[in-house]
């Protein structure tokens, strides 16, 4: 299988995107290999690709993705909570920076949708949104796409399909105020089709909370459910944050911060409701403000 660069020079080295992933990472390690593959997808945005290369890159952006989808970018997590809501929590820096998150993902779809013309008219609009994945994250993406769709008014150029699915999202709207697509309606409506097709192929859904699924410990009849560490010492001391669930509580869900000592966790700080969604908010607003 032959794929051509973007010099015109013959590509054979690998027989699919993930091997060259894996490769990238043993040469270079995981971050450096990110830059070069995502330096490797921005190539492909600028120009017309084969059918084969097209292939390649989706097992490109797959392996990485499946690579990093588990660690933490403080870009991609959302601040969860009204701007009324983050005055009273002292939160309001936290707010703020995530209205710039959320108007620099706008702007930056923009620029992937524009610079992915190849030539007048054609677009690799495909690469563009694998791209845009990488560097905002689906959450923030389809929040931004929903927000436009919620907003803009009906629009014969937008798929009804896209109209229906922005309506099952709930957003702090004013945070999002900033985040407009300038880019054409038509470009748009494919450029939401491809992440549509992706969040649907990953099960992106699995990625909407940050750190890990857990199961099995309990903790005074409370088992933890999601814990993500947020700070170490490297010396076998660490603090994070966890979501714990005790069906039999006159307030049972609970978002706990936590400091680890040799992976024995000590839980306290304790924020309790009676639904899930007050624990989840909880969640990301204190891990938004550790990583930020």
């Amino acid at each position: 299988m032959i794929f051509l660069l973007p010099n015109n020079k013959p590509f054979t080295g690998y027989k699919d995107g993930s091997e060259k992933w894996k490769d990238d990472v043993l040469s270079y390690g995981i971050g450096e290999a990110t830059v070069i593959c995502r330096n490797y997808l921005d190539m492909n945005l600028k120009r017309e690709h084969s059918a084969e290369e097209g292939q390649f890159c989706r097992e490109l952006f797959t392996a990485m993705y499946n690579a990093t989808a588990g660690r933490i970018d403080p870009k991609k997590l959302i601040y969860p909570y009204s701007l009324e809501a983050a005055e009273k929590r002292s939160e309001k820096s936290y707010y703020i920076l995530g209205y710039k998150f959320n108007t620099d993902c706008a702007r930056g779809i923009d620029a992937l949708i524009n610079d992915s013309c190849y030539k007048t008219s054609f677009y690799n609009l495909e690469i563009a949104a694998m791209r845009a994945i990488q560097e905002y994250g689906f959450q923030r993406i389809c929040l931004v796409l929903a927000f436009n769709f919620q907003n803009k008014g009906s629009d014969g150029r937008i798929s009804a399909t896209h109209w229906q699915w922005a309506d099952t999202f709930v957003m702090q709207k004013i945070a999002f105020s900033g985040a407009w697509l300038q880019a054409h309606a038509i470009l748009i409506d494919s450029f939401c089709n491809y992440i549509r097709k992706l969040y649907h192929y990953f099960d992106a859904g699995r990625f909407a909370l940050p750190g890990i699924e857990e199961r099995g410990e309990f903790v005074g009849g409370v088992e933890i459910k999601r814990a993500i560490t947020t700070s170490s010492d490297g010396k076998g001391f660490s603090t994070g944050y966890a979501i714990g669930h005790d069906p039999n509580a006159v307030n049972p869900w609970v978002c706990w911060q936590f400091a680890s000592r040799n992976g024995t966790r000590d839980y306290n700080w304790g924020v309790y409701g009676n639904d899930e969604q007050t624990a989840i908010d909880a969640y990301n607003a204190r891990v938004f403000a550790a990583l930020n």
